[in-house]
């Protein structure tokens, strides 16, 4: 790791506490939690496409994403309330402020630190920040709740499709996209132990993972 790029490093640091103070900011306001989360997926998204621009190794990032792991995951067992915008006392029924960094981790360490891609990487962890929180926002505009609607998956799947551009070759991430859609349609809501936070990455980025190293 450079020293050059610590400050890069703290900055970032800061871009994501701040969403996660508005994340509460918001709550505290009285906007129901499943919408204030969608402040900190995205800009939970805009640090990590930051780190892929300002980082030249993938182990800033991964401190970073690995930090906030343990940030959330201690807050949520020695002061719940927080990140009550993002989860914690909140959120009970759920660890999803834990798993997407967690889910963000892991995409690093098998994308970048591993595969030497750093696109592949963080393209499946931005469907999960952005393409989610369209998907929220959307089904709370149409439904007026959190639920699992046509419409939310219509507008993550745009969303997924529009993010993918970032990635070479196209189809590949075009894939990961659909495969991210389906991901966020049958994770969640307590269907399933299944948690979309970490599936929607997970399952995108083993897609995109194989098909990537099946060009040789």
């Amino acid at each position: 790791m450079l020293l050059t790029e610590l400050p890069w490093f703290i900055l970032i640091t800061g871009i994501a506490l701040v969403g996660l103070y508005l994340s509460n900011i918001v709550f505290d306001y009285g906007t129901p939690q499943y919408l204030s989360r969608k402040i900190g997926h995205g800009v939970g998204g805009v640090s990590y496409l930051l780190c892929v621009l300002v980082f030249s190794t993938p182990w800033y990032p991964i401190l970073l994403s690995g930090g906030f792991s343990l940030l959330l995951g201690g807050a949520r067992i020695i002061r719940p309330s927080t990140f009550r915008g993002v989860g914690g006392s909140s959120r009970k029924h759920a660890l999803a402020e834990i798993y997407f960094p967690l889910g963000g981790t892991l995409a690093l360490l098998v994308g970048w630190a591993w595969l030497n891609n750093p696109w592949l990487a963080i393209v499946p962890i931005l469907y999960m920040a952005w393409g989610d929180a369209i998907t929220g926002l959307i089904r709370a505009r149409v439904y007026g709740k959190e639920v699992k609607g046509v419409w939310g998956s219509v507008g993550m799947l745009i969303t997924c499709l529009l993010i993918a551009t970032l990635f070479a070759p196209y189809w590949i991430a075009v894939i990961g996209a659909v495969v991210a859609t389906l991901a966020e349609k049958y994770s969640g809501l307590s269907r399933t132990w299944v948690d979309d936070n970490y599936s929607i990455i997970v399952a995108s980025l083993l897609v995109m993972g194989v098909l990537w190293l099946s060009l040789g």
